[in-house]
């Protein structure tokens, strides 16, 4: 008796709703929480099927709890699960199943901890689309901003004097760096919303990495860095991906090794060929990173050098991209002396 007043105990007064379901479905015990959860009364749940109550379905199959939690009888299992409550709207769960194994190994039932957090996902999602929307409006500012400097600059409102073609310069330096922060975030979003799958199609990854090192050659050579590629000579051998998100990949790892080299040091990219897969070398003289940095440079929004402008996006935006082509990246650095990258893809 002193065991089964202690377990009312504890399931009362849980934060989180309690349901427990024997080997049928069949719900045996509902909390406080979870009628305020669901809007179901313990009465009106008990001894029924809570497929049928929660998943408006006759067989326990329409839960995908079930059969990866009871049937495979893990230990503990957490998701995110749509329910439908008693007044019929449907509430966004994270939901803690484990199954319950009698000594002889049998299943004879589970329990789950529900938690609504539904309104956390509207938040969420709202916040995502505001940014999304904040970002297209300050890329679209960015955009008129530059035409002007562009009309400024070739002097169709009169001329210049030397001091503001320089002003005008720092102007536009500025607003490519704050374009191209935006174009990271609103990549990072799309990401987020799974929006941003790869359209495969059969490319060169020899000249998808001679394109991009072409497009870098000038803002190299106003920091005087060298830039060196080694492509294997009449190799045609074709990747099956996303040829712009591959480019994409190349350009935000030239960017930052660039960005981190002092004047006069050197950037080499090269391309290795396997029968299987493809690896692209980019190797500067630059900074370095500090090794207790490394595990979480692909992280989103990390930046190991706050001194330096940037979104901290775009090698969470180079794994991202590379993980979605089943490719791989890796890094080795030595502070002082400069940072290797180099991602993998499958021919």
């Amino acid at each position: 008796m002193e065991k089964e007043r202690l377990y009312k105990t504890i399931i009362s007064n849980l934060p989180y709703g309690f349901m427990a379901v024997d080997h049928d479905g069949v719900t045996v015990d509902f909390n406080k929480a979870a009628e305020q959860i669901t809007g179901f009364t313990r009465e009106e749940v008990i001894g029924k099927s809570h497929v049928a109550l929660f998943h408006k379905a006759a067989d326990n199959v329409a839960c995908p709890l079930w059969r990866y939690a009871f049937e495979h009888q893990h230990d503990m299992l957490s998701v995110e699960h749509v329910i439908t409550k008693k007044n019929g709207e449907q509430a966004i769960l994270s939901v803690s199943i484990a199954p319950l194994i009698d000594d002889s190994g049998r299943f004879v039932g589970g329990i789950q901890l529900l938690h609504d957090v539904t309104d956390q996902k509207k938040r969420e999602r709202e916040r995502k689309n505001v940014l999304s929307m904040f970002a297209h409006d300050m890329k679209n500012s960015v955009l008129i901003a530059s035409g002007f400097v562009s009309r400024l600059e070739a002097r169709k409102s009169g001329p210049l004097t030397e001091e503001q073609c320089s002003d005008l310069s720092t102007v536009r330096q500025e607003l490519s760096a704050l374009e191209k922060m935006i174009f990271d975030f609103l990549q990072f979003s799309r990401f987020e919303a799974n929006e941003c799958v790869p359209v495969k199609s059969p490319f060169s990854l020899a000249e998808a990495l001679s394109q991009c090192i072409e497009t870098v050659r000038g803002e190299a050579g106003e920091k005087s860095i060298r830039l060196n590629i080694d492509v294997p000579q009449g190799d045609s051998s074709l990747l099956n991906g996303d040829r712009e998100m591959i480019k994409r990949v190349i350009m935000n790892l030239l960017d930052n090794a660039i960005k981190y080299t002092h004047p006069g040091g050197s950037v080499m990219a090269r391309i290795f060929m396997l029968p299987d897969r493809a690896t692209v070398e980019i190797r500067d003289t630059g900074i370095g990173i500090p090794e207790d940095m490394v595990p979480f440079i692909f992280d989103a929004f990390f930046r190991a050098d706050k001194t330096t402008k940037g979104s901290g996006l775009g090698l969470f935006i180079v794994k991202t991209i590379l993980d979605a082509h089943d490719g791989s990246v890796t890094v080795k650095s030595v502070v002082g002396k400069g940072s290797t990258f180099s991602f993998s893809l499958p021919l």
